[in-house]
């Protein structure tokens, strides 16, 4: 039964027509459970979900099994690793705010200002930052400067 679940997922996301976002990240989600290679897919549909669900608890328990996912993968197997995990991380700091949890928001922006690279990856028509192509990067050092301030 799960391997005809896993031939379903990868058909459906080797479709000519590509799968609507939800069944989308089904199908990343099946696959990502046995092979880890998905993941950095699943991030990436999980954060495109993210962006366009109305309800702010279902966005934000997006966001939060987006950087569950992103903390997972590799980064000796996958180079984008950590500009997935900041950009999960900062879908996720934005929808703690929105919903008055400022403590872990702030520590979410924390772990941002720690792992930014001025390289973040950002580039128009990636699978990476497909989510993010026409938001601006993070406003780290205002983020750093604020914080070493208090």
């Amino acid at each position: 039964m799960l391997i005809e679940l896993e031939l379903i997922a990868r058909n459906v996301l080797l479709s000519s027509a590509g799968p609507d976002l939800v069944t989308e990240v089904w199908a990343c989600r099946m696959l990502a459970a046995r092979t880890p290679g998905y993941r950095s897919r699943l991030v990436g549909a999980l954060l495109r979900l993210e962006r366009v669900t109305d309800s702010p608890a279902a966005a934000l328990r997006l966001a939060e099994e987006a950087v569950a996912n992103a903390r997972q993968i590799d980064p000796v197997h996958d180079h984008h690793a950590t500009d997935l995990l900041i950009w999960a991380l900062h879908a996720l700091q934005g929808r703690l705010f929105a919903v008055d949890r400022t403590a872990e928001g702030l520590a979410a922006r924390q772990e941002i200002i720690a792992r930014y690279h001025p390289g973040l990856h950002t580039a128009v028509r990636c699978r990476v930052t497909a989510c993010y192509a026409d938001r601006e990067q993070p406003p780290v050092a205002d983020w750093a400067a604020t914080s070493t301030r208090s």
